[in-house]
C-alpha cells in the first residue's frame, strides 16, 4: 500500500473519531442549562472527557509522518497494441476429381517402321535482276547534202577551121576553141560570184543578235543552195561558232531572207551551192 493511501485511511479514521465523540458529549451533559425567554442567550456547560477520548484526538490531531522524497513517478502504461487485422483465408483448393483409369490399349507385337523423308532441297538463290539496257543516245540528223554544183554551160563549139594543103592549120584551130572555152568559164566565175554576193547582202539584212545569246560573239560558217530562179533548195551549219544561240540565229537569217535575186541567164538553169560566214557581235 503507498503513502497517499495510508494517508487517506488515517483521515478517514480521524472523522469518524470526531463524530463519536460529539455524539457522547451531548449525550453526558449535565442539566445547567438556563433558557434566558425569547431574548435569552443559551448557555452549554460540557464535561471534559475521559482519557482515552483524549488520547484518540491526540493521535488524531498529529500529523502524519510524510516522506521526505516523493515516490518517483510510474512509466506510463504502454499504449495497446494496434489490432491485427487478421488475413482473409485463402480458399481450400478444390478436389480433382479422380481420373478414371483408360484401358490401355495393347502393345503390338513390333512397332511399325516409319521412313522420314528426305529434307527438302534448300530454295533456289534468287537470280539477280537483269540491269536495265542503256538507251541508245539519238543520232544526230544527217546534214542536208549540198547539191552539186552545175557545170558551167558550154560555149557554142566553133567548126574546125582546116586549111587544104597545109599541116598546121588543124592545130591553129584546135587552139582557138581552147581560148575560147577558158574565156567562157572566167565569164561564168564572175557572173555566179556577183550572184552570190547579192544573195549575201540579202542576209545580212535580215540577221538579228538573239537575245538569249548572252552577249557572246562568234562567227557561223553556213552552205546554202539557191536554184537560178532565186529559191532557197537548203542550208546546213559547217562550222559551229560555239554558241548554239548563234548558229540558230543564222539559219533564221538564211530562211527569213526570202526569195534570192535569180542567177543570171547566161548561167543558165539549175542551182549553184554557197559558202557563207555570218559573225554575230551584242
Amino acid at each position: 500500500m503507498t503513502r497517499r493511501g495510508e494517508f487517506a485511511i488515517a483521515a478517514g479514521l480521524a472523522i469518524a473519531l470526531h463524530l463519536a465523540a460529539f455524539a457522547g458529549l451531548a449525550g453526558n451533559a449535565e442539566p445547567g442549562i438556563e433558557a434566558a425567554g425569547d431574548g435569552g442567550v443559551e448557555l452549554v456547560s460540557l464535561t471534559a472527557s475521559d482519557a482515552a477520548l483524549a488520547e484518540m484526538i491526540r493521535q488524531w490531531e498529529t500529523p502524519p509522518d510524510l516522506a521526505t522524497t516523493a515516490p518517483a513517478p510510474q512509466a506510463p502504461p504502454p499504449p495497446d497494441p494496434a489490432p491485427q487485422i487478421a488475413a482473409d483465408p485463402a480458399p481450400a483448393p478444390l478436389a480433382l476429381p479422380m481420373a478414371l483409369a483408360l484401358p490401355q490399349p495393347a502393345a503390338p507385337d513390333a512397332a511399325p517402321r516409319v521412313e522420314t523423308p528426305p529434307p527438302p532441297p534448300p530454295p533456289p538463290e534468287p537470280k539477280p535482276e537483269p540491269k536495265p539496257e542503256p538507251k541508245p543516245e539519238p543520232k544526230p540528223e544527217p546534214k542536208p547534202k549540198p547539191a552539186a554544183k552545175p557545170a558551167p554551160a558550154p560555149s557554142p563549139a566553133q567548126p574546125a577551121q582546116t586549111a587544104a594543103g597545109q599541116g598546121g592549120a588543124e592545130a591553129a584551130g584546135q587552139q582557138g576553141q581552147a581560148r575560147a572555152a577558158t574565156a567562157s568559164g572566167d565569164a561564168a566565175r564572175n557572173l555566179r560570184a556577183e550572184w552570190g554576193a547579192e544573195i549575201r547582202a540579202r542576209i545580212e539584212r535580215r540577221k538579228s543578235y538573239p537575245r538569249d545569246a548572252g552577249g557572246a560573239t562568234g562567227t557561223v560558217k553556213l552552205r546554202i543552195s539557191v536554184g537560178t530562179d532565186g529559191r532557197l533548195i537548203a542550208v546546213g551549219v559547217l562550222a559551229s561558232s560555239g554558241q548554239p544561240a548563234l548558229d540558230a540565229a543564222a539559219v533564221k537569217a538564211v530562211q527569213r531572207a526570202g526569195r534570192f535575186p535569180r542567177a543570171p541567164r547566161a548561167l543558165g538553169a539549175g542551182q549553184a551551192d554557197f559558202t557563207l560566214s555570218i559573225s554575230f557581235k551584242p
